[in-house]
């Protein structure tokens, strides 16, 4: 399972730094299960330039260490806000106390950084106090992010849950979901053949009431890849030869769903003239006879939960 990482930026080759990153920082990280990044402990033949950028866009959160007013420190947790991401500020406790004759600054927390929540230290010995606050802050700051990485894993898990179904297996799996989907919203569901071999033997119809008369209409069908003669010989334009009733009702849309990922360039060859209404998933199309029809369409469908997520975003104008 994916860990948390954490960017350690401070001065190096002072001792005071080193022992409270030994007592306090790496103890606290560790009582976590956070990974420690200090780039002078690892062991690397990169330019240390290089090396920083690569810990700091690889970490999740960052502990930067103002002591000694380290132009480097300020600049890493500047990078690492910049990215988006917590910035958990410390300090020595003789830090916010301006001195006079420090003339170059460097034992100050500079101004734009004085409004911060900084936690202080002082003893590199006495660490409990701020183990203690450095300990209630890091738990405030991983909550998002421990559920951020469960999130994730369930959703590796679910790819791989699908991705051992069979075809056949997938695509029931599909249309059961979809029908709940429907069924859900108060939907009616239809079931209709298509006897010519062109056309696609099992395509699912769902309607919707309004006023007592049936006033929309999705035709979805679900195959493992939507080929252009699949794609084709499936339009509502193209079946309506059959005169059927319903397809003298207003609104009329049309679901193609493909396990295998649809082509941006083949929905353009096949619908040049199609407005899109949602980038790659939407169009809205227009026949010679004045049918206007919306065409909708789920691919590279990698989970089930991902895919009633696209069902959501696609169908939420008609719902």
């Amino acid at each position: 399972m994916k860990r948390i990482s954490c960017f350690v930026a401070c001065a190096f080759g002072k001792n005071d730094v080193d022992e409270i990153y030994k007592n306090a920082i790496l103890p606290v990280l560790k009582s976590m299960e956070i990974k420690a990044y200090r780039v002078d402990q690892i062991e690397h033949n990169d330019d240390i330039d290089d090396k920083i950028i690569e810990l700091i866009l690889k970490c999740d959160i960052c502990i930067a260490d103002l002591t000694y007013s380290r132009p480097s420190v300020y600049y890493e947790a500047g990078y690492f806000k910049g990215l988006g991401k917590s910035v958990i500020f410390i300090a020595r406790k003789d830090h916010f106390s301006p001195k006079t004759e420090d003339v170059y600054g460097n034992f100050k927390i500079h101004f734009d950084l004085q409004m911060k929540n900084i936690i202080q230290w002082s003893s590199t010995k006495r660490v409990d106090t701020f183990k203690g606050k450095l300990l209630s802050r890091l738990k405030l700051i991983s909550k998002p992010l421990l559920q951020r990485i469960e999130k994730e894993r369930k959703q590796k898990k679910d790819q791989q849950d699908f991705l051992r179904l069979s075809q056949k297996t997938k695509q029931l799996t599909i249309k059961t979901q979809l029908l709940k989907f429907f069924k859900k919203r108060f939907w009616i569901h239809h079931r209709f053949n298509l006897s010519n071999d062109d056309y696609d033997k099992d395509i699912s119809k769902f309607s919707s009431k309004s006023l007592n008369k049936f006033k929309k209409y999705i035709y979805s069908s679900i195959t493992l890849s939507a080929t252009k003669k699949y794609l084709k010989n499936n339009r509502i334009d193209a079946i309506r030869r059959f005169n059927l009733e319903h397809f003298k009702q207003v609104n009329h849309n049309q679901l193609f769903i493909s396990i295998r990922k649809i082509p941006k360039s083949r929905l353009e060859d096949l619908y040049p003239e199609a407005a899109p209404i949602v980038e790659g998933k939407v169009l809205e199309f227009s026949t010679k006879s004045s049918l206007k029809i919306r065409y909708l369409f789920i691919s590279n469908i990698k989970s089930i939960e991902e895919f009633n997520k696209e069902l959501e975003i696609i169908c939420q104008e008609l719902i």
